[in-house]
């Protein structure tokens, strides 16, 4: 499992502005207590993140 600061995580690594976007609409989604929308972002967030590649 990671920790939260270890070079495995997906915080560590820089993010794109798709993934910054997604994000943002989860927390709105969560605000909102959509938790429809939160699952589908969710989602959304995990398809992304597979394509970008592989870290060090």
């Amino acid at each position: 499992m990671c920790t939260p600061g270890s070079p495995t995580t997906p915080a560590a690594t820089q993010k794109c502005s798709e993934c910054r976007e997604l994000e943002r609409g989860q927390k709105q989604a969560e605000a909102e207590r959509d938790l429809s929308r939160v699952t589908d972002f969710n989602v959304l967030i995990v398809r992304h993140r597979m394509t970008h590649p592989a870290g060090p």
